[in-house]
């Protein structure tokens, strides 16, 4: 079992520096969104929402956790039944994140891709935060469950794949470095959020409780730290 906490001070420790981390995130390219010229604007705010809104909904997921149920995953047998201000937290962290993430593909897909993805990624995004939520409604529908494993996977597999794409056809060295960076940070931050959801404890219940606690805060932390630096070469001349 992995519900348990191994240490009552480290372990929100290490989630709150994932939400200041994506404020300094955040601030950086409230700056870099100053100095830019208006056309280019329009992404670097994708960065600023996506940063504000994910340091936001960790936030209220770490007080939900730890300072108000004291309980990992909160689930029993797979089945998402929670109640009250649990759930209300819960649905607040999913519904926040996923908006968050929503706008930084929906800005990735029109401004980095110019539309060529036709925006299926920030499509998949909201459906998965929307039916997210409904595994807190419908219990033990696996129909549900089925759902957001198969979108989770689609927005999960097919950025690391655009990422790399970019890196090969960017004309710059220093592009082509910042979007391997990218995609290394986007796959800690990915493996991060993947070990934390509650939905992911029937893949993850047997694995060492102690690596997933501190190994999913310091994964989405760095994860962050690496995107930040991939972004900030690419801007680097603003």
């Amino acid at each position: 079992m992995v519900n348990r906490f191994y240490d009552p001070v480290m372990e929100p420790t290490l989630w709150l520096m994932v939400s200041i981390i994506f404020c300094i995130f955040a601030v950086y390219f409230i700056y870099k969104y100053r100095k830019i010229e208006p056309e280019g604007r329009s992404f670097i705010f994708g960065l600023i929402i996506f940063s504000i809104t994910f340091a936001i909904a960790r936030l209220i997921e770490t007080i939900r956790r730890y300072f108000y149920i004291n309980d990992y995953y909160d689930i029993v047998d797979s089945n998402f039944t929670i109640t009250g201000i649990n759930l209300l937290l819960r649905l607040s962290y999913y519904i926040i994140a996923w908006t968050g993430i929503t706008v930084f593909f929906f800005v990735f897909e029109k401004y980095i891709m110019e539309k060529k993805t036709k925006f299926l990624i920030t499509v998949s995004s909201s459906l998965e935060g929307i039916f997210s939520c409904l595994l807190y409604f419908t219990a033990e529908a696996f129909w549900n469950f089925t759902i957001v494993v198969i979108l989770f996977f689609g927005v999960a597999i097919v950025p690391i794949i655009l990422f790399l794409y970019l890196s090969i056809k960017g004309l710059y060295l220093s592009n082509k470095i910042a979007w391997i960076i990218n995609t290394i940070g986007f796959l800690f931050f990915l493996l991060g959020v993947i070990g934390d959801l509650p939905e992911s404890y029937i893949f993850v219940q047997n694995i060492p409780g102690i690596l997933l606690h501190y190994f999913n805060p310091i994964a989405e932390s760095l994860g962050a730290i690496l995107m930040g630096i991939g972004f900030s070469i690419i801007y680097k001349n603003v």
